[in-house]
């Protein structure tokens, strides 16, 4: 999830209730905490004195952070984001479209007693040795196929279920759309990631497609203070083609909207397929497929340079270096570049 995203990563709900007055509404506080709270250890540091678990496990971790990141000569690789390396070719590739888990929301609810003044400082007093347990999850927030936005309630059934639909209903479990606000329409991405890493995170790939183009050297006049090769649209400058799904020759363009297809369930999972272990090489066979290519030629060395980016619609994060489409994808594209330096660098012998 982004800085700028329109919910927080985590979410933390604190109920207070009278213990003494059952139908009384109890008071409720709610905590957010975005990606910067998670870059600088704050959201460990909350978590541990909103619940008090036995031996401070986050209050550890978070000394053990500080130990090896910020109080060390090692950078907070979290603190900035990775800029495309001085290499002469880079290839990067990942699946999208598998159901991502990409924010959080917790529960805690707290009986109070405020019957007396003598009780409640006797609570407070001994409430340091009463201990609440591991962190209660409520809800998730996913990222499904397409980019849809959907959140799953993980609350306990009523009692009144029986067993068997108690058992089903877990197996089952009820998706709906993810509404910022109650009368918001569902929030859609462009793709979901790739079932372990959200697709923000994914995506930022593809600036390293514009650093080639920043820096790429034109015989064109340029304008005052312009670093790309075309002043009107730097995207441009990029080469988009897809391999449809099945498919085995690479197409102009990206192909057509996945938004257009088959409406997801959104209440089962079963909707994205096998995720490869029942098809040829172990692993998905013949997704789609979407290539973004850039080229330049650094202004101050003179070196051309390469950079690819392929999305694999369908490929699990674990299948990713091991799925047969997407390693003949990228060897195509290292004996390309192979052969052209070559060429380059000795001629046509």
């Amino acid at each position: 999830v982004d800085f700028d995203s329109l919910f927080p990563t985590v979410q933390v709900e604190r109920e207070y209730c009278e213990d003494n007055k059952q139908d009384s509404p109890c008071n409720r506080q709610t905590i957010n905490f975005g990606p910067k709270d998670v870059m600088n250890g704050h959201i460990f540091d909350e978590f541990s004195q909103i619940w008090n678990e036995r031996g401070d496990p986050l209050g550890v971790k978070l000394d053990q952070l500080r130990q090896s990141w910020w109080n060390s000569n090692v950078p907070n690789y979290l603190e900035t984001t990775p800029d495309r390396p001085h290499i002469k070719h880079v290839i990067l590739a990942y699946g999208t479209d598998v159901p991502t888990e990409i924010g959080y929301i917790y529960r805690k609810t707290e009986l109070v007693d405020n019957s007396t003044v003598t009780n409640t400082t006797t609570s407070a007093e001994t409430i340091k040795n009463v201990f609440d347990g591991v962190p209660s999850m409520k809800e998730i927030i996913w990222e499904e196929p397409q980019g849809k936005l959907v959140s799953e309630s993980l609350m306990t059934e009523p009692a009144s279920f029986s067993f068997k639909e108690t058992i089903l209903r877990k197996k089952k479990q009820k998706r709906r759309p993810f509404r910022v606000k109650d009368d918001e329409e569902p929030v859609w991405l462009h793709h979901s990631g790739d079932g372990t890493i959200p697709y923000v995170s994914l995506m930022w790939a593809h600036t390293w497609l514009l650093h080639a183009t920043r820096a790429m050297r034109t015989t064109t006049s340029m304008l005052e203070g312009e670093r790309i090769s075309n002043p009107k649209n730097t995207l441009d400058s990029i080469l988009v083609t897809h391999r449809p799904k099945g498919g085995n020759e690479w197409v102009e363009g990206y192909g057509a909207d996945p938004r257009n297809e088959e409406n997801v369930d959104l209440e089962s999972r079963s909707n994205i397929g096998d995720t490869g272990t029942s098809h040829p090489h172990g692993t998905k066979y013949k997704p789609k497929m979407v290539r973004f290519q850039s080229s330049g030629k650094s202004r101050s060395t003179g070196m051309e340079y390469t950079t690819t980016v392929i999305e694999a619609i369908g490929v699990e994060h674990k299948e990713t270096t091991r799925n047969y489409d997407i390693l003949a994808a990228v060897f195509t594209d290292v004996l390309k570049n192979m052969h052209d330096d070559y060429l380059d660098d000795y001629g046509d012998l």
